[in-house]
């Protein structure tokens, strides 16, 4: 919590001094001067007016017993006078109030023990850290700056099977494919990275993407050598099924290489595809990857 400071400068002069045989009251006079260090500090705000403190008010304590010796209301100047005692530690307790809540004190703080004696300096300055009562109702006002903010969403789709070398697809591995695309032709696609779990390449062109997915069952349609971050991608009839390559050249689909990516478990034997080595590969497996981003701007 940010603290201020009340500094209240006592101008010592003597009150009256009583003696007597057996003991000796001594009591002094004290004026005390109110000044804000820090004005701005917890500065809030009411109902959106300001809040100004009208009546300041000091109490002086025994720092041990807590019993009140003297207090006070401060004037329009901001000084008031108050009876203490000599050489016996004292505290100052200060608090203002409102008009809109005069019962509650809005801020209050506590000075340091200690004490005064006929030798003491004039001004003799208490130094008093102020905080905000909690527990005073204030209805806070914020105002928050207009802020648009932009929300990205990304979906993932994927697919990923082992395959065996020198071993066909099963039934159920190439069910699976077909059911990938099937969910994948329901959206338009940011972008796709085919491989295995060690190698993958992609490509953001949507276009491409969604020639992909909307005839990956078509067995007449095709396409060869698109270029696409760096690759030149094919799809084409390979087999029982189409396949999905991408080489760093243009290189026409059901194509025997060792330099590229292809995805193709439709085929009906086991050239199932693979990085690098496309016919008779080692046993990996094979993934496609496809994401999409939605943005939402709010407030």
């Amino acid at each position: 919590m940010i603290k201020k400071i009340v500094k209240l400068g006592l101008l010592i002069g003597l009150l009256s001094i009583i003696s007597c045989e057996a003991d000796k009251e001594e009591i002094i006079n004290v004026k005390l001067k109110y000044q804000h260090e820090y004005p701005e500090a917890n500065y809030r705000y009411y109902s959106a007016r300001p809040i100004l403190p009208q009546r300041h008010h000091i109490n002086i304590k025994d720092f041990i017993q807590k019993n009140i010796y003297d207090e006070t209301d401060l004037n329009e100047n901001l000084s008031g006078v108050v009876n203490v005692p000599i050489d016996i530690q004292i505290e100052v307790n200060y608090s203002n109030f409102t008009s809109d809540v005069p019962t509650i004190a809005y801020q209050t703080g506590t000075s340091d023990p200690f004490k005064v004696y006929f030798n003491s300096p004039s001004p003799f300055v208490v130094t008093i850290p102020v905080s905000v009562n909690p527990n005073y109702p204030v209805q806070e006002t914020e105002t928050v700056d207009n802020e648009t903010i932009e929300t990205t969403i990304t979906t993932i789709l994927s697919w990923s099977d082992n395959f065996t070398k020198g071993i066909s697809p099963t039934q159920t591995q190439m069910q699976s494919y077909k059911n990938f695309w099937d969910d994948a032709s329901n959206y338009v696609w940011d972008n796709i990275s085919i491989g295995n779990s060690d190698n993958m390449t992609m490509c953001d062109n949507s276009s491409l993407i969604s020639e992909i997915s909307l005839n990956i069952e078509n067995s007449t349609y095709n396409f060869q050598g698109k270029y696409c971050n760096g690759m030149y991608w094919t799809m084409g009839k390979c087999g029982a099924g189409n396949e999905i390559s991408a080489f760093p050249l243009s290189v026409r689909d059901c194509q025997c290489r060792q330099d590229g990516y292809v995805i193709r478990p439709l085929i009906g034997n086991a050239n199932w595809g693979g990085v690098g080595k496309s016919c008779s590969a080692d046993s990996q497996t094979l993934k496609i990857i496809l994401e999409k981003d939605e943005r939402t701007m709010g407030r």
